[in-house]
């Protein structure tokens, strides 16, 4: 009887759902995990999809565009919707340009001070400033991943808010989730990721139009 038992506790450990496995993992290990990933990558090219959502305008935005990433840091944000728009880290600036809802003008920023601009980076570019715990699991774009809730040490943080789904297999961001302290609300989900794509480095150039003014930051 006591075998029979083992052995049924043992196959239902088999069969359980990822959602169950998940859970007894550890937040910083996954974490842990991300960041060895995120450190292996020598390139990638994914499409996203953004939704941003404003409760003070009570407006939700969706775009969408492709996200090319060269190590160790450099990483271009093209939308094909709102077309035009773009975030370009060439390395030693962040350019910001969004003709769309802010015409006129573009924003610089220097690259090494822009840390949690690169939604690809966010878990590692926020841990320490923030403790995860580990939420459960979810399937996103095709691969289980594990949920991980960021909350801030200090009223300092720029986020309140933080949700990362790390990929069970790739190891890799899949979706990310924050919210600022005026209640706006902004999420990336990464599909078709291919690891190793040939970016060119023409993909991190970024020259500000023509009679377009840029704004240090």
């Amino acid at each position: 009887m006591k075998r029979f038992l083992f052995l049924l506790s043992a196959s239902l450990a088999l069969v359980a759902p990822p959602e169950a496995v998940s859970l007894g993992q550890d937040a910083d290990a996954i974490a842990d995990r991300a960041d060895r990933a995120l450190a292996a990558l020598e390139s990638l090219q994914a499409d996203f999809v953004q939704r941003a959502v404003n409760p003070i305008l009570e407006k939700t935005e969706i775009g969408h565009g492709t996200l090319y990433y060269r190590a160790p840091g450099r990483y271009r944000i093209d939308y094909r919707y709102p077309a035009g728009d773009v975030v370009v880290d060439d390395g030693t600036w962040v350019w910001i340009y969004l003709p769309s809802s802010q015409p006129g003008q573009v924003i610089r920023q220097p690259a090494d001070g822009s840390g949690g601009a690169n939604p690809l980076t966010y878990l590692r570019d926020l841990r320490t400033l923030y403790d995860a715990a580990l939420a459960g699991s979810d399937a996103v774009s095709g691969e289980v991943s594990d949920h991980l809730a960021l909350s801030p040490r200090s009223d300092d943080a720029p986020f309140t808010d933080v949700d990362v789904w790390v990929g069970r297999n790739s190891g890799l961001v899949r979706q990310v989730r924050t919210r600022t302290p005026d209640g706006i609300e902004k999420s990336y989900t990464f599909t078709a990721l291919r690891r190793g794509a040939p970016v060119p480095d023409s993909r991190f150039r970024f020259s500000p139009p023509r009679g377009v003014e840029v704004y240090d930051q």
